[in-house]
């Protein structure tokens, strides 16, 4: 697994970037095909993703060096010097898109409830690892990651969205019958 991450993260930018949109479209296609199964399908890809976050940012950290940063979009400024940290912001993002990918599926309620509570839990579990970080010394503790973390969960809540979208136009199809006209 950490051959693969690493994979992952020495990706291209571009590649990354065009990898989410992707992801995104592709599970919506899914969803709206499968969507009577979307509910189990949706719970073990979450329970994969939050295996994988916690691992990746808790568990795999070799690092025992601490620091913080809590100022928000401060990694901007130090990417000006390392460009680095421009890759760390949107590997923060990636990391959380399955999250917003397969919440919204679980959840009961309205589609904006489903979208609010999945980008919440997408905030609350990096606030948790952040805090985790903070307090066990592994790595950064920075509100960037933060916000990055629940941007990629929104990101990939829009999949959702995309899904009843379209659900709505496989139904207007499948109604939308040629009607005769009569003679008159």
């Amino acid at each position: 697994m950490d051959s693969l991450l690493r994979e992952i993260y020495v990706s291209n930018i571009s590649t990354i970037l065009i990898t989410i949109p992707i992801l995104v479209l592709v599970w919506s296609v899914i969803g709206a095909a499968f969507y009577k199964y979307m509910r189990i399908i949706g719970a073990v890809l979450a329970v994969i993703a939050i295996g994988a976050i916690l691992y990746i940012t808790i568990f795999s950290r070799g690092e025992k060096n601490a620091g913080a940063d809590f100022v928000p979009f401060s990694s901007f400024e130090r990417a000006k010097l390392q460009p680095e940290m421009y890759r760390s912001m949107l590997m923060n993002v990636f990391l959380f898109v399955p999250l917003g990918l397969s919440l919204p599926f679980v959840l009961v309620g309205s589609t904006g409830k489903r979208i609010l509570f999945t980008i919440l839990v997408g905030l609350l579990m990096s606030a948790s690892v952040e805090a985790i970080q903070c307090f066990a010394h592994l790595g950064m503790t920075e509100t960037d990651d933060v916000i990055s973390n629940t941007l990629g969960t929104a990101i990939g809540s829009c999949a959702y969205l995309l899904t009843l979208f379209w659900r709505k136009i496989v139904k207007r199809s499948g109604k939308s019958k040629p009607r005769s006209i009569p003679f008159e």
